[in-house]
């Protein structure tokens, strides 16, 4: 069994982009960079120059991504649902800095807004929404 590529985690990105496609509403502002966030994970996974313990943690993001069971599950919240996953993909990126060259992240982030700034935005946002939920996220990925 070889290994998985970005290009592996097509049809899961396109899903994403379907069902957030056209959503106005709460936090619709950071709510349709989710396709991006997602894709930013998969793109840091398939980078040779991302070290194993980056990994764990940027498979435990993705794999809450798929979770049909999250803290805020898409089938019960829409697409509110994805603040979680953003918390959590927004938690990781925080966490990689310190072990991936700035140059990797931002070479794997596709979409035309500024990484840096975007990303503050949306963990503050969604960590400010989700208020005592964010624990419970953290614990379900063993990052708490």
């Amino acid at each position: 069994m070889g290994r998985l590529r970005a290009t592996d985690y097509r049809g899961f990105y396109e899903l994403l982009q379907e069902q957030i496609a056209g959503y106005s509403g709460e936090f619709d502002d950071i709510l349709l960079l989710v396709p991006d966030f997602f894709r930013l994970l998969t793109n840091l996974l398939e980078d040779a120059r991302v070290p194993k313990n980056a990994r764990l943690l940027i498979s435990a993001a993705i794999a809450y991504f798929v979770a049909p069971y999250d803290v805020q599950p898409e089938e019960v919240y829409g697409p509110l649902g994805y603040l979680d996953d953003l918390f959590l993909c927004t938690f990781v990126l925080r966490e990689l800095r310190s072990s991936i060259p700035d140059e990797v992240i931002k070479g794997a982030w596709e979409a035309e807004f500024d990484l840096d700034q975007i990303a503050d935005s949306v963990y503050e946002k969604s960590r400010e929404s989700l208020g005592d939920k964010t624990d419970a996220i953290l614990h379900y990925v063993g990052l708490r």
